[in-house]
């Protein structure tokens, strides 16, 4: 199955099309082999703080409405807490910390989760470094700041590239150089995550984007494709089960490239002009 998966992706990219002939912002370097941390002793004092701050958290799942922010932030806030008491214990303060961020983006307050997000993968960097980095990352994203957050999705993706969050991230700064009106190295960098994605559902995700992203530059021939290597993935799940093979065919028929796809060859042959003139003739207009 290997075999086969690896002519479909060598296939498939040569048919697309060149972009702009730029350098990736995130070059995948070969996969370290992963190192299972040790889990970390706690001390008692640190559990006492940590159940302590949980509780804090407790309200949080039956509040809705208006009173949920300000109980996000009193457990965010209980969370902050234990991060500065037990700074001289990363265990205890990175998983505070990354707790304290996650609430923190629960409740609104983007600057703050972006804040102790850091703090945790500075903390306690084989835990919570690539997973604390993406969270800073989303946090300046979601605030418009596109260069700190293409670097610091890149710093996240070097520490573990054969992550599913390193893929995530690979999409994510493909989107920030689509947004950015950077369309050719937006391109390139969707081309360089489908190279990188595993097979199955990550493949059809960054078939999709990119087909999108050739829509947009105007080659619709590029972009069929795109989708055409996407359905590939069906064959080169044919030794799979038969639950994951219909997973993979309902991602592909929910590719929202597909109906994009329609509209602009619809548009580009004037299908839609032609039906509004029948139109207008039935109505004798």
């Amino acid at each position: 199955m290997n075999a086969m998966w690896n002519q479909f992706v060598c296939a498939a990219l040569l048919a697309l099309p060149l972009a702009a002939q730029q350098t990736p912002p995130t070059p995948m370097p070969p996969t370290p082999a992963k190192a299972v941390a040790a889990k970390p002793a706690i001390s008692e004092a640190g559990k006492k703080a940590l159940a302590t701050a949980k509780e804090a958290s407790l309200p949080l799942r039956t509040l809705r409405g208006p009173e949920r922010a300000p109980a996000l932030e009193a457990a965010a806030s209980a969370y902050d807490k234990v991060v500065t008491d037990f700074g001289s214990e990363p265990a205890v303060a990175a998983f505070a910390a990354m707790t304290a961020g996650d609430l923190w983006r629960q409740q609104g307050s983007l600057p703050l989760a972006e804040k102790a997000y850091l703090r945790a993968a500075e903390l306690d960097g084989p835990r919570f470094g690539q997973r604390g980095l993406m969270g800073a990352a989303d946090m300046q994203r979601r605030q418009k700041r596109v260069d700190e957050a293409m670097a610091s999705y890149a710093k996240a993706i070097a520490l573990e590239p054969g992550s599913s969050r390193a893929q995530e991230m690979r999409l994510w700064q493909a989107r920030l150089l689509q947004g950015a009106s950077k369309l050719d190295e937006a391109i390139v960098a969707f081309q360089a995550a489908l190279e990188s994605a595993d097979p199955g559902s990550q493949v059809i995700e960054a078939c999709n984007f990119l087909a999108l992203a050739w829509i947009e530059k105007g080659d619709l021939d590029a972009s069929g494709r795109a989708i055409e290597h996407a359905e590939q993935a069906i064959t080169a799940a044919a030794d799979e089960d038969p639950q994951t093979v219909e997973r993979l065919k309902k991602a592909i028929d929910g590719m929202s490239a597909k109906k994009a796809l329609q509209r602009a060859r619809d548009a580009q042959n004037g299908v839609g002009e032609d039906a509004a003139k029948l139109e207008a003739s039935r109505d004798g207009k």
